[in-house]
């Protein structure tokens, strides 16, 4: 499953990856005021997934270990933003769809665990940017290996061949949210300077 998910979403993920709100996180030139950018414009996103995967958690009856998603990082997103002196933006009404399905709920995790990993190299460009001193407990959460791994898990044990199509599509719905998200972010964000 998990294998079938990275093939179908390629793509989403890649044209994700590349939106300059994100690419300025691990090129040099970084300012405080352009990370900033990037966390606000990664915040509703990311609550939205977060929320509707507890939802969905709750509506499934996968509220006993190995099923639970990873913890919650949407408190370590609001504390970044309060050390760089922002605010954390309001909800804007929107949510993603509470899965019906493990299938569904697996392709949300899958995209929420992979940003978790993805985190770890971007703290890493961040530090190296802005310094020792950069907020970013966000993107260095604890255990993101081992709750990788604890999804992979879930999806031998809970999904089959036949639920492909609806994990794939409940992904790449939240792919396309951060990428909405981000695109509406960027026009008033100040962009790093990353040269030609």
């Amino acid at each position: 499953m998990a294998r079938a998910l990275r093939q179908a979403t390629r793509q989403a993920h890649q044209r994700l990856d590349h939106h300059p709100l994100l690419q300025q996180l691990i090129r040099p030139g970084l300012t405080r005021q352009a990370y900033g950018a990037s966390l606000l414009a990664l915040y509703q996103p990311h609550a939205r997934l977060e929320a509707c995967v507890a939802a969905g958690v709750a509506r499934l009856g996968l509220d006993v270990e190995p099923e639970v998603p990873s913890p919650p990082r949407l408190a370590l997103l609001a504390a970044d933003l309060a050390a760089l002196g922002l605010a954390v933006p309001a909800a804007d009404g929107r949510a993603l769809p509470v899965a019906a399905s493990v299938a569904t709920l697996a392709g949300q995790r899958y995209v929420l665990e992979g940003s978790r990993l993805g985190g770890q190299v971007i703290a890493r460009h961040v530090v190296a940017a802005l310094g020792a001193s950069a907020p970013v407990t966000f993107f260095t959460a604890p255990g993101a290996g081992e709750h990788w791994q604890r999804l992979l898990g879930f999806l031998e044990r809970r999904c089959s061949g036949g639920d492909v199509a609806l994990a794939v599509a409940a992904a790449q719905a939240a792919f396309d949210d951060f990428q909405c998200s981000l695109g509406g972010a960027a026009h008033a964000a100040p962009v790093a300077d990353t040269g030609p």
